[in-house]
C-alpha cells in the first residue's frame, strides 16, 4: 500500500511539473529584442499611439501606450497582430 501511495505521489508531482513547464514555455518562445520592440512601436505609432513600455506576458506581447489622453494595454500575438486592447 505504501509503495502504491509513493508511486501515485511521484506520478502526480511529475505531471504537475510537466504541466508547469508547458505553461512557462509559452512566454519563453516570444523574443523581445530591440528588433521586435521597434516593429511593435512602429505599428502602434502608425495608429496614433505613444508607446511607453513593451513586455511579454501570458504568451503575448503587451504594450503600454497612450492615445488621445487615454492609457491602454495592447496585447499582440507572436505575429504582431493586435489581439486585445484594454483601456487602463
Amino acid at each position: 500500500m505504501r509503495k502504491l501511495i509513493k508511486l501515485s505521489m511521484a506520478t502526480l508531482i511529475t505531471t504537475v511539473a510537466c504541466a508547469t513547464a508547458v505553461v512557462y514555455a509559452g512566454d519563453s518562445n516570444l523574443a523581445l529584442n530591440n528588433d521586435v520592440k521597434s516593429q511593435i512601436t512602429e505599428k502602434l505609432v502608425g495608429q496614433g499611439y505613444t508607446v511607453r513600455k513593451i513586455k511579454v506576458e501570458d504568451g503575448m506581447y503587451e504594450a503600454y501606450a497612450k492615445k488621445d489622453g487615454g492609457k491602454y494595454e495592447i496585447y499582440m500575438s507572436k505575429d504582431l497582430e493586435i489581439a486585445n486592447i484594454k483601456e487602463d
